[in-house]
């Protein structure tokens, strides 16, 4: 693939080597404030773990701190004065008479899902855990059998769908066998992303001591994680007892009872049981009504309920913001140490920072910017999920009004995304290598990306899509398991396949979209299961099966966040190995503004086969440099920019002999075929023939072939008569 023409000009070269040690500390306002922030989030989540209460006991009563707020708060209902419109009802909530009942059920059923992890904190702890335990093997796994565990992930894949369909039903097997009939379609793509990934496992094979870093980050981001579920959990319980002004409706209680579906149907009870037809079929319960009293008119009622402070909401709101970013932080921190470790290894071997050396770099100097690059990727992800199209914005009038602008803002949204998160983690990465401020590094990132690579945008889709699918995959086994689990402590039965109820496939076709964007999907679960336990506070009915009716959704609300936290640690322990590989791209970048050799590199011989990347050599050179001719590249070849006088090698592409292609050199140095001796033993030039026609050559290659052999030629016959010229002169 050939890039596009650049004029000849000058441009600033990285040097190829990691300034791991003499730096300062970059960008620290913006370190300060994640600290301060962080500071803050922690804060708030231990007051909320202090001011949580539990409102029932094990057997439905409420408890003695509910009892002693209640008592609090209707004894001064009962000396209150109401404003106008609104009257106290010193016998109403907390303060009536049967305020104690008792449930004759045993157990209790959770609000919401928050509610069910603080009752059965079991749930989640075992699931993170094994996912934690999981992901480490598979990473490790991975880094020593690259190609193995490739094919080997996809075929877990498909025991994973296979296992759902024993428990869940004939879908995940008709996913499987569509699944397996795709992994033999891509083959050629599943092994073309195992040599890459054997490449970047190479490194880490290499530095086996870089996991001991990347463990205690990970260490670190399992903590945070776990504080996270349980200011959540201690959130929904941060409860008081307070007067509440409630709607309600008064009736006439003297006057008939009207039927709901219309005043022409009968509500007299013994119309209801009359033993003539007509009458009796003209009752309201023939016609799907009930009975009631008229409404008089609206009013207020003040009664003393139980509540959420006001301060709350927002405080989880911002537990939730903060989360996002130390979401990013952690993944750019990795990040971080990936490229400290992998780039040293690259240049200077005997010159590598050790573990506790790059996360102390990475802590101290470089906090700061890795908390201006999370921040960045945090404000993309808020942009791209307030962007996002919904359903309902299809929906007339919201199609005309809000669709034209959501669906721009969408794929505004996913460009934004994409290439600002690629090119804020190549400039993290380029910040390592230099040492700049992240902006100054961004600046470099941006032309070095333009130079070597179209569009100034590279990404390797194949190794990216296996782990992305793997942690998929993963993420929805954990999700199902936790589904059947949480089914089975509440005695519930809503997992797919346990029950005729279609609700199930709504929770599916949640979970799958939460799953896939996790941080996105964490949102939208929080801010949509508020939404669900208001909406089931409505059944308020103390029989049982009333109320577990109305909570059929906790179980896949739970198992949704699980499968979200899940896919957020598998993804952690994939991005070691995209990580690894993002980093060889760029050192690939700065060799080539170097004029390094890389006749030898092997992952110069994968990059010309991946989309985007630019194979000719540098097309920039400082006017002090040789002007290089660029020689005919093949697919599968890249050929290497030459430093001054220094010929440079070709890389060979894999299972092919190196007696073939052409030899790129300063222009005034022969230029012939490789294998192809210049010289005999006799001394004298031997004429060269004809260029060779490679395949797949376009005719401007072809045309500039012929170039390069007539300029072979004239530079023979010149070198034949200074050759010819002494001889001369000696007989």
């Amino acid at each position: 693939m050939e890039g596009s023409v650049h004029p000849e000009g000058s441009f600033e070269k990285i040097p190829p080597k990691v300034n791991w040690k003499d730096r300062k500390a970059t960008d620290s306002a913006c370190g300060i404030l994640y600290l301060v922030a962080l500071v803050a989030w922690l804060g708030l989540g231990f007051a909320m773990i202090s001011q949580s209460v539990e409102i029932f006991e094990d057997d439905f009563t409420y408890t003695q701190e509910i009892k002693d707020l209640a008592a609090d708060c209707c004894a001064d209902i009962q000396t209150a004065t109401a404003p106008d419109g609104v009257t106290y009802n010193s016998d109403g909530g907390l303060c009536s008479s049967d305020s104690d009942r008792r449930l004759d059920a045993s157990g209790k059923l959770p609000e919401h899902l928050f509610d069910a992890f603080a009752m059965k904190p079991g749930i989640p702890t075992v699931m993170i855990m094994g996912c934690i335990v999981m992901s480490v093997v598979w990473i490790l796994l991975l880094r020593t059998f690259a190609k193995t565990i490739v094919f080997t992930s996809e075929a877990v894949k498909v025991c994973a769908m296979l296992y759902l369909g024993v428990k869940v039903g004939a879908f995940w097997f008709i996913l499987a066998g569509n699944y397996c009939v795709y992994v033999f379609c891509a083959r050629k793509k599943l092994l073309f992303a195992a040599k890459i990934i054997s490449h970047a496992a190479t490194g880490l094979k290499e530095n086996p001591q870089m996991f001991i870093a990347l463990f205690i980050v990970k260490a670190v981001y399992v903590v945070q994680a776990l504080l996270y579920i349980k200011f959540f959990e201690a959130s929904v319980k941060v409860k008081t007892v307070e007067l509440s002004i409630e709607l309600t409706e008064s009736y006439d209680t003297n006057a008939d009872m009207v039927c709901t579906t219309g005043a022409e149907y009968s509500c007299a009870w013994e119309d209801w049981i009359s033993e003539d037809s007509d009458v009796a079929n003209n009752h309201c319960y023939e016609h799907d009504g009930y009975c009631d009293y008229p409404t008089i008119s609206p009013g207020m009622v003040g009664v003393c309920d139980i509540v959420e402070p006001s301060w709350v909401s927002n405080g989880r709101a911002y537990i939730m913001l903060v989360w996002l970013w130390s979401v990013m932080f952690f993944t750019q921190f990795r990040l971080a140490i990936v490229a400290c470790v992998i780039g040293s290894w690259h240049w200077h071997p005997d010159n590598k920072p050790s573990p506790m050396q790059a996360l102390s770099t990475t802590a101290t100097k470089s906090f700061g910017t890795v908390s201006y690059s999370g921040l960045i990727c945090a404000m993309v992800e808020q942009f791209y999920k307030w962007a996002k199209l919904r359903w309902y914005h299809l929906v007339p009038p919201m199609l005309f009004v809000v669709g034209p602008l959501k669906i721009t803002l969408c794929i505004l949204g996913w460009c934004l995304k994409s290439c600002l998160q690629m090119l804020t983690k190549f400039s993290l990465v380029l910040h390592v290598f230099t040492g700049d401020t992240f902006f100054g590094s961004a600046k470099k990132c941006f032309g070095i990306m333009k130079r070597h690579f179209i569009g100034g945008f590279i990404t390797e889709a194949s190794s990216k899509n296996i782990m992305t699918i793997f942690a998929y995959v993963m993420a929805v086994a954990f999700c199902f398991s936790t589904w059947a689990w949480v089914d089975d402590e509440f005695d519930m039965k809503t997992i797919p396949g346990s029950t005729d109820d279609l609700w199930w496939i709504l929770w599916t076709m949640l979970a799958a979209f939460c799953i896939y964007y996790p941080v996105l999907g964490l949102f939208f679960l929080v801010v949509l299961n508020g939404w669900m336990a208001e909406w089931s506070k409505a059944e308020r009915d103390w029989d049982w099966e009333k109320k577990k009716e109305a909570k059929l959704w906790v179980p896949a609300f739970c198992a949704t966040f699980v499968g979200c936290i899940v896919k957020l640690f598998f993804d952690y322990m994939g991005g070691i190995i995209l990580d690894s590989i993002d980093v060889m791209f760029l050192c690939f970048a700065i060799d080539k503004d170097n004029n390094v050799d890389l006749s030898k590199s092997a992952f110069a011989a994968i990059c010309v086969d991946i989309p985007g990347v630019i194979t000719t050599a540098n097309p920039l050179q400082e006017p002090k440099d040789p002007l290089l001719v660029a020689a005919p590249v093949q697919p599968g070849q890249f050929v290497a920019a030459a430093g001054t006088g220094v010929p440079q090698g070709q890389v060979q592409p894999f299972g092919m002999s190196q007696s073939g292609g052409v030899q790129m050199m300063p222009l005034g140095q022969p230029m012939m075929p490789l294998g192809q001796p210049m010289m005999p033993a006799m001394g004298l030039p031997v004429a060269m023939g004809q260029p060779m026609e490679m395949a797949n050559m376009t005719p401007e290659q072809m045309q500039q072939q012929q170039m390069m052999f007539m300029q072979q030629q004239q530079m023979m016959q010149q070198q034949m008569m200074m050759q010819q010229q002494p001889q001369q002169a000696t007989m």
